[in-house]
């Protein structure tokens, strides 16, 4: 044989075992094919998220609705871009803003907003509502912690649908993060993961990040329209100690310890505690110290963010019942009174922040008759006897003009 027919010879041996390039061709489309679809399927709660809106059934006393944006164009188009609601009563008094949903996985801070919203009326003064403060927060779940998405409040015409969230801003909005956040101005060093965290980036800076750029934004528009009372809704662990308290800038903390007096002498405990001026970044320091708002934070108790707790479901957010926490309490771990048997639940927890809300607010008239704020709706005793879903209405039924989407 030749040398040139015993090569091909040992040519076409070899190539006896491996698959033609059509075979070839066809595994390599057949693996894209299945990442795609895992791609897809894996992601579909994630979208979900990302793209559900809530509905709200505003009350007749809404007198407009703006996006932060007017406030401060650099966040104009951003997913942080919120809805601000306004109620103005026409009648000259004092001011205050609701900010809720700073942090979205403390649920009963948007949704004490959404009955505030649906059920408001006011006769003297002006109501500011953001129910949803960090809206990239709310578009996904806190990472490692198979949080659900979403719970469901039962109203007497079906269920109502709302989203639990993060705590910091979505990394699909704003990545990476630094090694070290530096707060401006007064640049201390933060965590890393506190430059997606709004409640570490006030007052803000318009050259900052996408969240600093948010914290400008909302204390701009509590400069420009001159509000009194800014109250930032919150929900703490038990294991937290700045649990079912008031947490006050210098400047509102009388308005604060006569509101703690009055709610622990007549509803629920209460307690105060005076902002510390060595911690940077949050709202009931810097609003405080960059605005003349009376700058105040409300915290409530609420098992779902706790570490210590079993299974975190949709039924122990609505529920706060679970027998690990109720351990934590037989040996003294907890800031606040707990019972398994009765739990936190949800109802209570934005009952909470409905009168803690009104009667600091009635305090600032109390000490500042000027900045009187004559305004009503649902309070702690109301939702206890009811229920949350009492207070909420039926978009499908409502007047389309009062029907909004956040």
């Amino acid at each position: 044989m030749n040398p040139q027919a015993a090569q091909a010879q040992a040519q076409g041996q070899a190539g006896k075992g491996r698959p033609s390039d059509r075979t070839v061709l066809a595994r390599r489309i057949a693996l894209l094919v299945a990442v795609a679809v895992l791609m897809v399927v894996g992601t579909k709660d994630i979208r979900e998220l990302r793209a559900y809106r809530e509905s709200v059934v505003v009350s007749q006393a809404l007198t407009k609705q703006v996006p932060l944006s007017t406030y401060f164009d650099g966040i104009r188009d951003t997913p942080m871009d919120a809805p601000v609601y306004v109620f103005d009563s026409g009648v000259p008094g004092g001011s205050v803003l609701l900010l809720a949903g700073t942090h979205p996985y403390e649920p009963a801070s948007p949704t004490m907003a959404y009955v505030v919203m649906e059920n408001i009326a006011v006769t003297k003064g002006k109501v500011f509502v953001i129910p949803r403060a960090s809206m990239s927060a709310a578009s996904l779940g806190m990472l490692g912690n198979a949080y659900p998405p979403f719970f469901r409040v039962t109203t007497p015409w079906g269920r109502k649908t709302y989203r639990i969230g993060d705590r910091e801003t979505n990394p699909l909005d704003q990545w990476p993060d630094p090694f070290t956040f530096v707060h401006y101005p007064s640049t201390q060093n933060l965590a890393y993961q506190d430059s997606r965290n709004i409640n570490r980036t006030f007052p803000g800076r318009p050259d900052g990040n996408l969240t600093e750029r948010t914290s400008f934004a909302i204390s701009e528009m509590i400069r420009r329209e001159q509000i009194d009372m800014t109250i930032d809704i919150h929900e703490a662990s038990l294991g937290y100690p700045v649990v079912s308290t008031y947490v006050c800038h210098q400047r509102a903390e009388e308005l604060c310890m006569m509101a703690a007096m009055m709610l622990s002498a007549e509803q629920f405990p209460m307690k105060t505690e005076t902002s510390p001026k060595s911690l940077r970044g949050l709202t009931h320091r810097e609003v405080g110290d960059f605005t003349n708002s009376f700058a105040v934070l409300m915290e409530t108790p609420e098992p779902f963010i706790d570490k210590f707790v079993g299974p975190m479901t949709e039924d122990l957010m609505l529920t706060g019942r679970d027998e690990f926490m109720q351990t934590a309490a037989d040996r003294g771990l907890l800031y606040a009174d707990y019972n398994s048997k009765t739990g936190s639940t949800l109802d209570y927890r934005v009952g909470r922040h409905l009168s803690g809300a009104l009667e600091v607010i009635k305090q600032m008239g109390e000490f500042y008759p000027a900045k009187t704020i004559a305004v009503t709706w649902p309070t702690y005793s109301d939702v206890m006897k009811h229920g949350i879903g009492f207070y909420l209405h039926d978009p499908a039924k409502a007047e389309r003009r009062r029907v909004y989407w956040n």
